[in-house]
């Protein structure tokens, strides 16, 4: 078996990119119950609702959907559920799984995985707390290298420049990334 270089964070926010390049590069984690018209490895849901929309959806069939320990003991018996596993960055930001949104559960869980270079598409880093988990976990895990991949935009981000780990680009450059193979 062939260990991936990258996995792919699709966050909350809506797409306007072709998901079948980043499939083509490695796993992918959609973060609750967003793009339905694509089948992914894994999927995180901090919500009842999302968990029982996500068992009812056919495209979330073939999904392992990673929830936290109360919805997992509420729901233990349906096969493609999974727990959260102990995510010591969590612990530092002394918070529980079940307070963090799903997409931070599911960065959270691309660097779990032990995966290089996670992209990150769709990820809201308008919401502040947001921003502030993405940079905290980027920090806690400086073994990964994670990519903000958005629209290409002539206008610089700076949030990322002082972490080593993290870096952006843009739709077209992932694009001819894929290409290049």
């Amino acid at each position: 078996m062939t260990k991936n270089t990258y996995i792919t964070v699709v966050g909350s926010q809506p797409l306007d990119f072709d998901l079948t390049v980043c499939k083509r590069l490695g796993p992918m984690i959609v973060a609750g119950n967003n793009h339905k018209n694509t089948v992914f490895e894994y999927a995180t849901a901090n919500s009842e609702q999302h968990v029982q929309d996500m068992l009812n959806s056919p495209s979330f069939r073939d999904t392992r959907i990673v929830v936290n320990e109360q919805l997992y003991k509420k729901y233990i018996f349906f096969d493609p559920l999974d727990c959260v596993p102990n995510f010591p960055a969590v612990n530092s930001m002394d918070l529980s799984s079940a307070e963090l949104s799903e997409q931070s559960l599911a960065l959270l869980l691309a660097c779990w995985l032990d995966i290089e270079n996670i992209l990150l598409l769709g990820y809201d880093i308008e919401n502040l707390t947001e921003r502030a988990r993405l940079l905290s976990i980027g920090s806690a895990h400086p073994h990964n290298k994670i990519v903000y991949v958005r629209k290409p935009n002539p206008n610089k981000i700076f949030l990322f420049d002082k972490y080593p780990n993290m870096s952006v680009t843009d739709y077209k450059k992932l694009s001819e990334m894929n290409k290049r193979g």
